[in-house]
């Protein structure tokens, strides 16, 4: 009975790790709420503007690296009048791109800033995440564990991610989770990310470490980025 039981147990982890996922290309729709970040009483500004914009990103993944970046082009949005224009710009810009190289714990960005690029090396920064038990979601078929963290800036974040992708990456700068992040709310509900698709091969050599940009250590950026937008991910501008 024994034996007939250790021959079950070795079948059902090989069949498990055959069903994994561990190479493919990820689609994401973000969707953000831009009057989270306007102030209610400032009704006209939040009428130059629709309150949800959307857009899609695709995350490489293979060899224990992957690869995040925009799919189409994110124009700042503007509304002229007056002999001026308002121009609100958001972080998450369509050149940003978010490279992970898990085996060798190094991470590689290239970050728009200002009309300007830099090119971001360091070693993989995670959230310190709380893993919560019994709670699950189903997204593109795959069952979903969920996780929650703050940021730096004390931002509530819930992650959905799954093991059956066992890679610990994820949209933009999240990762650190043991499978891959296929749901993300930040700020409840101010920028959700959501799987779309998944295709299982991809051509590898799109799979390459950013070069584009000034070269700059993640301490030098952060403080460049403050400089500019203060504690938020969004800057306002009178031009």
């Amino acid at each position: 009975m024994k034996k007939l039981l250790s021959v079950f147990t070795t079948f059902f982890l090989l069949q498990t790790a055959v069903a994994q996922v561990k190479e493919g290309k990820i689609t994401y729709e973000q969707t953000v709420d831009m009057y989270r970040r306007i102030p209610e009483e400032n009704q006209q500004l939040r009428s130059m503007i629709s309150q949800f914009r959307t857009a899609k990103f695709e995350l490489l993944f293979a060899d224990n690296q992957s690869l995040f970046k925009s799919v189409e082009e994110e124009p700042d949005m503007t509304e002229q009048g007056g002999g001026g224009g308002v121009v609100i710009r958001i972080g998450g810009s369509a050149e940003n791109e978010y490279y992970r190289n898990f085996s060798m714990q190094r991470s590689v960005e290239i970050r728009e800033l200002m009309d300007e690029l830099y090119l971001v090396e360091d070693s993989i920064r995670s959230m310190a995440w709380k893993l919560e038990e019994g709670e699950t979601k189903t997204i593109l078929g795959y069952t979903c564990k969920k996780a929650t963290a703050k940021t730096t800036r004390g931002t509530d974040v819930v992650a959905w991610y799954s093991e059956e992708i066992p890679v610990a990456s994820g949209p933009e700068q999240f990762n650190g989770l043991p499978g891959m992040i296929l749901g993300l709310d930040a700020n409840k509900g101010e920028i959700v990310f959501t799987a779309k698709t998944l295709d299982k091969k991809i051509d590898r050599k799109n799979l390459k470490v950013p070069a584009k940009g000034k070269k700059i250590s993640h301490a030098d950026f952060i403080a460049k980025q403050k400089e500019v937008m203060g504690n938020g991910q969004m800057r306002i501008v009178n031009n």
